[in-house]
């Protein structure tokens, strides 16, 4: 529907309305998004992220998840919790640690480094 569309920044006050609507479309489609490009916004298409991008959010993911674990680690080192009351918690953040290393692993390849 707006996929070619664009105006130029200098007229954004005047168009707000038609602006808005063009912003609504994009967040509904989730494929396009208003780029500005110095003197015009346009409508864009949202490229699908690259292998690389989704390894990269895939790892960021699994860090988070470790983060959010990582009061059982400290809960077992002050003596308040043992590690039998959290062994699927212990067994899940080693999963993810393998995981971690085996992506980060192919992401070291795919650039070069050895």
């Amino acid at each position: 529907m707006y996929e070619n569309w664009k105006i130029l920044k200098s007229e954004l006050e005047e168009k707000q309305k038609e602006y808005t609507d063009v912003a609504n479309w994009c967040n509904e489609s989730g494929q396009y998004m208003i780029e500005d490009d110095g003197t015009y916004y346009n409508v864009v298409k949202i490229s699908e992220p690259t292998e690389e991008e989704i390894k990269a959010a895939r790892i960021a993911k699994l860090k988070a998840n470790l983060s959010a674990t990582d009061y059982v680690v400290i809960k077992i080192a002050e003596g308040v919790a043992t590690k039998e009351e959290y062994a699927d918690v212990i067994a899940q953040r080693q999963a993810w640690r393998e995981e971690i290393n085996q992506l980060e692993g192919e992401k070291e390849d795919g650039l070069g480094i050895d």
